[in-house]
C-alpha cells in the first residue's frame, strides 16, 4: 500500500506547482466588516466568472446566522445561495465557497458516495455478527450538512458518514482544516479528493486520522490518477468501521490501529480497501459526465450494482429452501404411505383373526347342533324300542 504515517502535527497538503496551482480554486482574503461589502464582492465574482473560495475575519460573537442572513440577501438579488460556508473559531475566519458546483466536482463527490456506501452493504451481508452489523447498518451517509462542534467547529463536508444523532465519524473533503482536531477525535477520519481543475487530468488522495496523539496523515497527497503517466500509480486507501461509527462499542478488530500499536508491530485488517483503480475509475466516470466530447470512460468504470451480491445470495438460499422443503415433503408423504400399508395390513389381520374365529365358532355351533340331533335321535330310537317290546 502507498501510504505515509508521521508522528508530526498534520498540515494541510502541499500545494501544486504553479503549473497545476493555476488549476485550482484561488483563496481571496477581503478586508470586509459589513455583510453589503461582502454581497457586493460575491456578486461582483460571479458576474466575471471569478472561481474563489472567499477568505474574511468575522468575530465570533457576531457569526449568529451570518450564513442565514447571506442566502436571504442573495435571494434578494436573484442569486444563487452560498454552496458552502466555513468558520474557523481559533482564527475568527469565515471561509466561503462562491463557486459554481461543476458536474464533475459532483460526480465525484456522488461516486465516491455512492462506494462507500456499496462497500458497507456488502459488507454487512458478509457479517455474520449482530452487534458488528448494527454498527454497520447505523452508519448513515450525511452528505453535506453543516458539521458544528460547541464552538471549535462549524463547516461543511462534501461527504460524511456516521451515527444518527452524533458528528460524523469520517468526512470526505477537498480540504482538511482541523475537521479532527477541532472536533476533539469525535471526528476519526478525513479523507481529501484533490481534483486538478477545469484541466481534469490529474487527481490525489489523502487521508488524515484521529490518535492517542494529534492527529497525523496516514496518505498524504498521493497522486492516484494522471494522464501524462504510462502507468498510474498503485496503491490503496485502508478505511475500518471506527472510521464510520466512532470506537464506542466497537471491538478493537474493526479499529485503525494507533500509532503506538503500529509502532509496536501491531496491525489489522482494514474493513474496507478503497484501491487507486477504483479512485480512477470515480474520476473517469466524473469527467466523461462533465464533458462526454472530451473524455471517455472505460469498461468497468460504472461500479457494479452492489445488491446484486445479495440478490445472489438470496436466490441461493431461497433454492436451498425450496430443497429442503422438498425434502421434508417427501419424507412426510413416505411417512404417510407406510402408515397406509401399516394400516391395510392391521386391517387384514384382524380380518384373518375375525374370519377364523367365526370359522371356529361356526365349526363348534354345527357340531354343537349336530350332537344334540344325534341326541334326540338316539332318544327317539330307545323311546321306539322301549314301546315295541
Amino acid at each position: 500500500m502507498a501510504s505515509k504515517t508521521t508522528s508530526d502535527s498534520p498540515a494541510l497538503p502541499a500545494s501544486p506547482t504553479s503549473s497545476e496551482n493555476e488549476r485550482h480554486a484561488e483563496l481571496v482574503w477581503l478586508d470586509v466588516s459589513t455583510i453589503d461589502e461582502i454581497l457586493n464582492f460575491i456578486v461582483s465574482s460571479r458576474q466575471i466568472g471569478t472561481e474563489s473560495i472567499i477568505g474574511f475575519h468575522w468575530q465570533a460573537s457576531q457569526m449568529d446566522d451570518l450564513s442565514g442572513q447571506l442566502d436571504a440577501r442573495l435571494l434578494e438579488l436573484d442569486q444563487p445561495s452560498i454552496r458552502r460556508f466555513e468558520y474557523d473559531y481559533e482564527s475568527e475566519t469565515v471561509y466561503l465557497d462562491i463557486m459554481k458546483e461543476s458536474p464533475f466536482h459532483y460526480q465525484v463527490q456522488a461516486g465516491l458516495r455512492d462506494h462507500l456506501k456499496d462497500c458497507l452493504a456488502k459488507l454487512l451481508v458478509t457479517t455474520d455478527n449482530t452487534e458488528i452489523r448494527q454498527l454497520i447498518q447505523s452508519a448513515k451517509e450525511q452528505g453535506t450538512a453543516s458539521i458544528e462542534y460547541e464552538d471549535k467547529l462549524c463547516k461543511q463536508a462534501d461527504v460524511s458518514f456516521g451515527q444518527a444523532g452524533t458528528l460524523p465519524s469520517l468526512v470526505c473533503e477537498r480540504k482538511a482544516r482541523q475537521y479532527i482536531d477541532s472536533s476533539d477525535g469525535n471526528i476519526r477520519a478525513v479523507l481529501i479528493l484533490d481534483l486538478q481543475y477545469p484541466g481534469m487530468k490529474k487527481a490525489w488522495v489523502s487521508l488524515l486520522a484521529a490518535d492517542d496523539s494529534p492527529s497525523h496523515w496516514i496518505l498524504h497527497h498521493e497522486l492516484y490518477h494522471d494522464d501524462d503517466l504510462d502507468q498510474q500509480p498503485v496503491g490503496q486507501v485502508d478505511l475500518y468501521l471506527s472510521d464510520f461509527v466512532g470506537l464506542a462499542g466497537l471491538s478493537v478488530d474493526y479499529c485503525r490501529p494507533s500509532t503506538a500499536e503500529l509502532a509496536a508491530g501491531i496491525t489489522r485488517n482494514p474493513t474496507i480497501t478503497l484501491t487507486f483503480e477504483r479512485l480512477r475509475a470515480i474520476f473517469r466516470r466524473a469527467r466523461f459526465l462533465h464533458a462526454a466530447t472530451k473524455f471517455t470512460a472505460e469498461v468497468g468504470d460504472e461500479e457494479e450494482n452492489p445488491y446484486e451480491e445479495v440478490e445472489r445470495r438470496l436466490a441461493e438460499e431461497r433454492v436451498e429452501m425450496e430443497r429442503r422443503v422438498a425434502e421434508a415433503e417427501r419424507r412426510v408423504t413416505e411417512a404417510e404411505q407406510r402408515l397406509v400399508e401399516e394400516r391395510i395390513k392391521a386391517e387384514r389381520r384382524v380380518t384373518e383373526a375375525c374370519t377364523k374365529d367365526r370359522a371356529e365358532l361356526e365349526r363348534h355351533m354345527t357340531a354343537e347342533v349336530e350332537r344334540r340331533v344325534a341326541a334326540q335321535i338316539a332318544l327317539r330310537v330307545a323311546g321306539g324300542r322301549s314301546e315295541a317290546e
